[in-house]
């Protein structure tokens, strides 16, 4: 990314771009050719060069697929003394995606010169999951509910990055179509409740029968509840394969 920057103005200096972010603080130094008066220029070409390193060896922190900015302020050029010249950039939120702010801090010799306070505008796109059909409140996912689709989630808080987990899940508020699925509004909810008269498939090698029964248990789907026959009235085990259904294999 800094490539474009090795000019013969720039000078024999090093830029030690210190990334202060969540995590371990790295450092990464760029070998610049020295200019004749041994000066440096900070010109908005090389702040956004700097800022763009600095994305990039975060990746691996960012749960996204590609990040973007665009600097909202301009910045007005100025020049940086002679010797080892550093750029410490500090995001204006740990988590990086939610950051409107970056501090650019420029020393020389371990002096500071300037302090940048740079307004940008990210967008981190990656495939999340959206509402693939307006969800009403209590609707338990299935798989065709749920849409992966690339969106630029700078602004969500926690969406989800797959479909297979949500399958079971259920729906705490309305949802609309297109509707990025966020956590906090999808839940583990029991498709079976206590009490409830259920539909018994019980199966016995390639033999299948069915009964009514009661649940003695709260379920999710996929979880093992008890059930009492309503013939029988004798308690078994079966685990939940839909909203009142529960398969029993003998």
């Amino acid at each position: 990314m800094l490539l474009r920057l090795l000019r013969p103005w720039f000078g024999g200096l090093l830029f030690l771009l210190v990334l202060a972010a969540s995590g371990p603080v790295k450092a990464m130094e760029l070998p610049i050719p020295a200019p004749v008066e041994g000066l440096v220029q900070v010109v908005p070409e090389l702040v956004k060069d700097l800022l763009a390193t600095y994305l990039a060896a975060r990746a691996e922190v960012l749960p996204v697929a590609r990040v973007g900015f665009k600097m909202i302020e301009p910045v007005r050029p100025f020049v940086l003394p002679a010797g080892v010249a550093t750029c410490e950039i500090v995001p204006g939120d740990p988590a990086i995606i939610g950051s409107r702010r970056f501090s650019l801090i420029f020393r020389v010799d371990g002096r500071v010169q300037a302090n940048l306070a740079l307004r940008v505008e990210l967008e981190a796109l990656a495939p999340v999951a959206v509402a693939a059909r307006d969800l009403p409140r209590g609707t338990v996912l299935v798989s065709t509910d749920v849409l992966l689709v690339e969106k630029d989630i700078s602004s969500l808080r926690e969406p989800y990055s797959e479909v297979e987990s949500l399958a079971g899940k259920g729906v705490r508020r309305a949802i609309k179509s297109g509707e990025v699925l966020q956590k906090g509004v999808l839940a583990n909810l029991p498709v079976v409740r206590r009490g409830e008269q259920v539909t018994l498939t019980v199966r016995s090698g390639g033999l299948v029968l069915t009964a009514s029964g009661a649940a003695l248990d709260n379920g999710e789907l996929g979880a093992r509840i008890r059930v009492r026959n309503n013939s029988s009235q004798k308690d078994v085990s079966g685990r939940v394969v839909g909203p009142g259904k529960v398969d029993v294999e003998m």
